[in-house]
């Protein structure tokens, strides 16, 4: 029987291959168009980069399938271990399900829109969760038992949330770079640029502010369920502890992208960097606090 660290260590290589076919494809959409330049005769972009961008949806499904299996696999473990089965209980476990989050939320926009190129930039980031999880010393990749604290129904529904938020908030990150990328080879005229695999700016931009649309009233609804969460645990609804104060600051981060996108049309390059920006600060709330700062959810 598959133990769990063994799937999630195959999850790792597979999206590490899915990451490195992305980039082939892209890599190969501009050695095909420069060979179709050159003159007839030569190979086009579909012969070179539709079977790797195909292979590279294969492998990512494939990841996807396994890194569930791996999540199902604790979920089991953890269910044996303490009764409780949210496979989402440490840091390495809540790395591993934003990753998983992070390759669905992707799958349904390639599915949606048929761009593939965003696949170099989003997995991306799934696969840098799932390499930082596997850099945290082992005894904290294993199901040990959950603090009292912990062991409660309000995991199910607050934890899974709460990181479903970040993977959109991944998504708008990824997105904001490739905008970034894309907006510097137009303006410099680099039409040979792998860039040239990309969508448009406008398609870009649109898709990130959906992301952060998605993302942002799920991290609402999460903040909301830990207060909940937190007056049943410690009998106050909010204790100013580092973790509750970085969700909050991230929410109002988002809360002001949105109206300012609303109100003053806020879009494009701005918008990009912006999106950077709360992703860092995203990172920040959800691996820096843990080990930088002390407080109620020093546990996770």
């Amino acid at each position: 029987m598959f133990t769990s660290l063994f799937l999630f260590d195959l999850t790792f290589w597979l999206y590490l291959a899915a990451v490195a076919l992305y980039i082939g494809f892209v890599a190969l959409g501009r050695t095909g168009l420069q060979l179709a330049a050159a003159g007839p005769g030569q190979l086009s972009t579909s012969d070179w980069s539709a079977p790797v961008g195909q292979l590279a949806t294969l492998i990512t499904v494939v990841g996807l399938f396994v890194n569930t299996a791996a999540l199902s696999t604790r979920a089991y473990e953890r269910y044996q271990l303490t009764g409780a089965f949210a496979p989402w209980s440490n840091q390495f476990e809540a790395m591993a399900f934003v990753a998983w989050a992070i390759i669905v939320g992707y799958l349904l926009l390639e599915f949606t829109y048929g761009i593939k190129a965003i696949g170099a930039f989003v997995v991306s980031i799934a696969f840098l969760a799932i390499g930082a999880a596997s850099l945290l010393p082992y005894r904290y990749q294993t199901a040990e038992p959950l603090v009292p604290a912990l062991n409660s129904y309000w995991i199910y529904i607050h934890v899974s949330v709460t990181l479903t938020s970040y993977a959109a908030f991944a998504m708008a990150g990824g997105l904001g770079v490739m905008y970034l990328l894309k907006e510097r080879a137009e303006r410099k005229g680099l039409q040979s640029s792998v860039t040239t695999a990309f969508p448009s700016l406008e398609t870009i931009d649109e898709l990130g502010y959906k992301a952060i649309t998605i993302g942002f009233p799920l991290l609402a609804f999460g903040v909301i369920l830990g207060a909940m969460w937190a007056n049943y645990a410690w009998g106050g609804y909010w204790s100013w502890d580092p973790k509750e104060t970085w969700s909050l600051i991230v929410w109002f981060i988002y809360g002001a992208y949105i109206h300012a996108r609303m109100t003053r049309g806020w879009g494009g390059h701005r918008a990009a960097i912006y999106a950077i920006f709360g992703f860092l600060m995203v990172i920040f709330c959800f691996w820096g606090v843990n080990f930088l700062l002390s407080g109620l959810h020093a546990y996770a």
